[in-house]
């Protein structure tokens, strides 16, 4: 597997830090995910530009050929030991997989420049405490890698209720439960971006990542100029009387403002944590890397148009947009 750019090799990068060593305090998980590395994959916008992606693909799926984006979903149930498992081959350059609102020991969280980057395979060790919407996302040179795709939804789940019927999803012990889950994963991409070497800009020289200057607007890999209205990857289809939860996660780095089309948001979680008081919002705002649990129970038939706003960071002034919808029959 080649990265396909035109970028020095490791040996000559000046981005080096120390190899990963083997997994401290090891032992035997509840539930192991195996990742591996691709960066030649695409993505194809509604105007018919072709642009690259990098990103995670599983290795127990199809030997891992698949180029999707985002990053395949890991799910988890609180209180699991997790094995991430990391595979970056020798011919590409380091990365890792930093676990985005969860707090495992320092060798397994995934920053390279405090710990470790991998080239080779890293095993990460962690335990969730919390259920609710997380993500996870490459930490080596992180402005640049996860505007090029490398990052996945990553959901927490509550124990099951031994109470509770059969098949009853709650967002997380005791909260709400919900008939219908989407997952909106909120994005710009800069394409003057996606030409750049693995290690633009780490050895002091200039690559324009100050100035990011998007062009598009997607909502989980989706462009959300047409696509996202109808792409059954986000676009909801749900009846009258059942529950909606939507993860929102502010994936991209401008600040964003979500409106419902007319519904009301219940949001009942933020970055992994119930609020003590639940919140009725007919939009939020949000900057990066905020992720909110939103339940909604329609009152009516009809179809919801759903805008997201990306906002200048200093005047505010909407720079793009990204449109999709809830359709209740």
């Amino acid at each position: 597997m080649s990265s396909g750019g035109m970028c020095g090799g490791v040996a000559n990068a000046c981005y080096v830090y120390p190899g990963a060593p083997a997994t401290p305090g090891i032992v035997t998980p509840d539930i192991s995910f195996s990742r591996g590395i691709y960066m030649d994959g695409s993505i194809t916008m509604d105007d018919g530009k072709v642009i690259t992606i990098w990103g995670f693909t599983d290795l127990a799926v199809n030997n891992g050929m698949a180029r999707p984006f985002p990053s395949p979903t890991i799910r988890v149930t609180e209180g699991q030991i997790v094995h991430t498992s990391l595979a970056v081959p020798g011919d590409m350059w380091v990365h890792t997989i930093h676990h985005h609102g969860i707090e495992p020991a320092w060798q397994n969280d995934g920053v390279g420049h405090i710990s470790w980057d991998v080239q080779g395979t890293y095993i990460y060790q962690w335990r969730p405490q919390h259920a609710g919407t997380y993500f996870y996302h490459c930490h080596t040179n992180t402005v640049l890698h996860a505007e090029m795709g490398m990052y996945g939804a990553l959901i927490v789940d509550p124990v099951p209720d031994p109470n509770d019927p059969p098949g009853t999803k709650r967002v997380f012990a005791g909260g709400p439960a919900y008939d219908v889950e989407a997952v909106w994963a909120c994005d710009e991409i800069a394409s003057s971006w996606h030409t750049l070497c693995w290690d633009a800009g780490t050895c002091g020289g200039d690559a324009g990542l100050n100035r990011l200057e998007a062009d598009y607007f997607i909502i989980t890999g989706v462009d959300g100029a047409k696509s996202a209205l109808t792409d059954p990857r986000v676009a909801v289809n749900m009846s009258l009387g059942q529950t909606l939860l939507v993860r929102y996660i502010a994936a991209g780095y401008y600040p964003q403002r979500i409106t419902f089309g007319g519904l009301t948001a219940t949001v009942v979680a933020s970055d992994g944590r119930p609020l003590p008081n639940p919140v009725s919002m007919t939009s939020i705002h949000a900057v990066a890397a905020e992720r909110y649990d939103c339940i909604f129970t329609p009152t009516a038939t009809g179809v919801y148009d759903v805008t997201v706003e990306f906002l200048d960071w200093v005047t505010g002034n909407t720079l793009g947009t990204a449109r999709t919808r809830i359709t209740v029959s």
